[in-house]
């Protein structure tokens, strides 16, 4: 009788232990699943695009101020920020089984080559806002004509190192102050030796 009774209160001792730990055991696997669902999704926003990014931060030279533009990890190169950097250094191990070093490397130089690609669009960006003021101030004359053309082709030569709608603006700027010189140009007495006709002989 006292051996029978043991058994049952041994038994009841046993089996809440038992239960807990299997409800213990069923949490994570629920979390642990979730979180492989999002490490799956994220992987795919890091998986497109992600040979241009390579090939991107092997360049031996600068990156141009364009390639800003491109999308990736859901952004614009433009505005990817330190967090999202961290981020995708974890990442890519987990995603493409690649060592944590060659990871570190690749976001290192991707960062380091937009940072340089920012710098030189500001840079292009202070000589527009400059280059207007002085041609703004320009009058009618033959070179007033020459410092408008000059101009256009050194932004056809900076292209590179500027955003599209950079390049877009500009240009619009650029044809408004030559039509102004054109109109300006027009209303000039016809005496005057204008900028876009042969020089008169005063003389004659």
């Amino acid at each position: 009788m006292k051996k029978t009774i043991y058994i049952i209160l041994t038994l009841i001792v046993l089996f809440p232990m038992t239960a807990q730990g299997q409800n213990t055991k069923a949490a994570p696997s629920t979390k642990s699943g979730t979180e492989q669902n999002n490490d799956t999704d994220k992987c795919g926003t890091i998986t497109e695009g992600g040979p241009t990014i390579e090939k991107l931060s092997r360049l031996d030279g600068a990156m141009s101020v364009r390639n800003l533009e491109f999308k990736y990890f859901g952004k614009f190169l433009f505005n990817l920020t330190d967090q999202d950097f961290n981020d995708l250094k974890a990442l890519k191990p987990n995603c493409d089984g690649s060592s944590e070093e060659i990871a570190a490397m690749v976001f290192d130089k991707l960062k380091q080559k937009i940072s340089e690609a920012k710098e030189t669009r500001d840079n292009t960006i202070k000589w527009m806002e400059k280059t207007k003021k002085e041609l703004q101030s320009l009058s009618v004359s033959p070179t007033a004509v020459k410092k408008i053309h000059n101009t256009w082709k050194e932004m056809e030569s900076r292209s590179q190192e500027m955003l599209d709608d950079d390049l877009k603006y500009f240009a619009k700027f650029l044809n408004r102050i030559r039509q102004r010189i054109y109109e300006e140009s027009a209303k000039q007495p016809s005496d005057l030796i204008k900028p876009f006709y042969p020089i008169k002989n005063l003389n004659d």
